[in-house]
């Protein structure tokens, strides 16, 4: 728009110069238009010759870690660019050591590199880049700007609350999750013995009382009574009040890494379900260069995320193993507020694949009558079930009482601190 604006003008003057018949006047409005011809045309090609690679050396990391970003601009083209200025975008927010930004020369074949370090204060999926490149003929006249074509993204992972009350010394140490129905037989808990009945397995068999008596006797277990937990974050937008929804979200994610953390050191089965998204499905990574006559135009030309088409809820199934939590929690470091299934629908939706030897341990901003009822249904279907209320003071007393008539226990975490208070041996009875 700009070009065509002097085109328009030097058309209007080169008009006056032939109707008042003037030679010179002419020859200085080719020669403008020569210079400005010259000027778009050489913009236009310094900067369309350019590549970059960026390289992180930590993509995922702890609140507070340092990562180190370097990025390397090469010039593949035949011609100079006798200035050119780029800089790597990052968020706002994060500290930076070093420089993220440089002027340069940069000749055919030659190459440059940025290199800076960004400490991560908060958890997120946080974008990296793209390259804004800036340059100009070098009269002036034009300037161009331009984005790269690549994003990279970090992982910050969520705080971890470290549950210490349990006792060490205990061989299960979250404590004992009673069971109101005997599901599975714990191999390691010998009641006693019984006669052999047909079909009893050969791992059932008690060899030695056999031997003694002449007698097949078989072994009988108590059930399991630790068994571990699914856990069910609720992170649905409408559920969560305008006033402190940010920070009430990042308590609940807090919670739940440390649930799943506390339950993976106790070597028991841990897994996830939520009705969030996930930010790594609508990051873009690959993105179109973008060219523009404005740094804010060009900064605004940023691609960021896109619209998750995702319906089926995000999970980690629920298993015991020793990456589990860690898992959990990357999970949790890319989690975003959605517009899918309450917390109610979301437990009745996968109800069918929910192991029954794990307890249930839904973290909720807000207890209604239906979630209320369905935690009572899955109680009753077997389930042992303990709610975490997000920082809920007004909504506390009344979710505590629709709970209380289902035996159903209810911790209030309205700070971090609260979960260091928590008994574990009373999460889940």
């Amino acid at each position: 728009m700009k070009n065509l604006f002097w085109f328009a003008i030097a058309a209007l003057a080169l008009g006056v110069a032939f109707l008042v018949k003037s030679p010179y006047m002419a020859y200085a409005i080719y020669a403008f238009l020569l210079l400005v011809t010259l000027a778009h045309f050489s913009s236009v090609a310094w900067l369309s010759g350019l590549d970059c690679e960026r390289s992180i050396s930590v993509t995922t990391l702890r609140q507070g870690e340092e990562t180190e970003v370097e990025v390397n601009i090469a010039n593949r083209r035949g011609w100079p660019i006798p200035w050119i200025f780029m800089e790597d975008l990052h968020p706002s927010d994060f500290p930076r050591d070093g420089d993220n930004a440089r002027l340069a020369v940069l000749m055919p074949g030659r190459s440059i590199s940025l290199r800076y370090k960004l400490q991560c204060p908060r958890r997120g999926y946080h974008r990296i880049g793209p390259l804004l490149m800036e340059s100009g003929d070098l009269f002036g006249l034009q300037k161009r700007f331009r984005t790269g074509v690549r994003q990279d993204y970090i992982s910050v992972l969520p705080t971890v609350a470290y549950i210490d009350t349990f006792n060490i010394s205990a061989r299960r140490p979250q404590g004992p999750v009673r069971i109101s129905n005997r599901i599975y037989d714990d191999p390691t808990r010998i009641s006693g013995v019984r006669e052999y009945v047909l079909g009893d397995p050969l791992n059932r068999i008690h060899w030695k009382a056999s031997a003694r008596t002449g007698e097949l006797f078989s072994k009988t277990h108590d059930p399991s009574t630790v068994v571990g937990a699914t856990l069910v974050l609720d992170l649905r937008r409408d559920n969560y009040k305008p006033e402190k929804a940010e920070s009430r979200m990042e308590l609940a994610i807090t919670t739940t890494a440390s649930m799943a953390y506390l339950l993976q050191l106790s070597g028991e089965q841990v897994g996830l379900i939520t009705n969030a998204l996930d930010a790594a499905e609508v990051a873009r990574y690959e993105v179109e260069a973008r060219q523009s006559v404005s740094r804010d135009e060009a900064r605004d030309s940023v691609v960021g995320e896109g619209t998750s088409e995702r319906i089926s809820p995000l999970q980690v199934p629920t298993r015991r193993s020793p990456i589990q939590a860690q898992q959990i929690i990357e999970n949790l470091a890319r989690v975003l507020p959605g517009d899918g299934l309450d917390s109610h629908d979301l437990i009745l939706a996968e109800f069918r694949r929910l192991p029954r030897d794990a307890a249930l341990l839904p973290v909720v901003p807000q207890v209604t009558e239906n979630l209320a009822l369905t935690l009572a249904e899955m109680k009753l279907s077997g389930f042992a079930v303990s709610v975490f209320l997000i920082d809920d003071r007004a909504g506390y007393p009344e979710a505590a009482a629709l709970l209380a008539r289902h035996q159903i226990n209810v911790f209030h975490i309205e700070h971090e601190r609260d979960l260091h208070e928590i008994s574990p041996a009373r999460i889940g009875h």
